[in-house]
């Protein structure tokens, strides 16, 4: 009958099966490490959300959603509105193409404005008080 023959066929590979020791696993699992980190495959990649982003890079947060997808950002869930995720390696150099013009520049974060000269600490200008006179 044809069953035998497909029955000889799985013994034999059970009987083929081997057993690795808790150390041969670990080192198979770093080689595999090793060899994906040589590929740049090594999924070590850091995400960040957009605060953290436009901290990092010195702009303001709506600027980084209006860009998302130019930054590279990775969508978690499937949401109406999935939270989002970034690689600060890949929104860098997105920010470095020189293809792109100058509309394109982010803006500087709040109080950074281009332009706007930086007062000394503690040099605040005051606003005039109404009615100055002493009553």
């Amino acid at each position: 009958m044809h069953f035998g023959r497909s029955m000889d066929i799985g013994a034999e590979m059970a009987s083929a099966r081997i057993k690795l020791d808790p150390q041969t696993i670990e080192a198979i699992a770093r080689r595999v490490v090793e060899l994906l980190e040589r590929r740049g495959l090594s999924g070590r990649a850091e995400l960040v959300d957009a605060a953290e982003l436009a901290r990092r890079l010195g702009i303001e947060r709506s600027w980084v959603y209006t860009h998302a997808i130019e930054l590279g950002a990775v969508k978690l869930g499937s949401g109406r509105k999935p939270r989002l995720r970034f690689d600060p390696q890949v929104a860098a150099r997105a920010l470095r193409r020189t293809d792109e013009g100058p509309a394109a520049d982010p803006p500087p974060r709040s109080g950074e404005a281009a332009g706007r000269p930086r007062r000394p600490e503690g040099q605040t200008p005051l606003l005039p008080i109404k009615g100055g006179g002493a009553s």
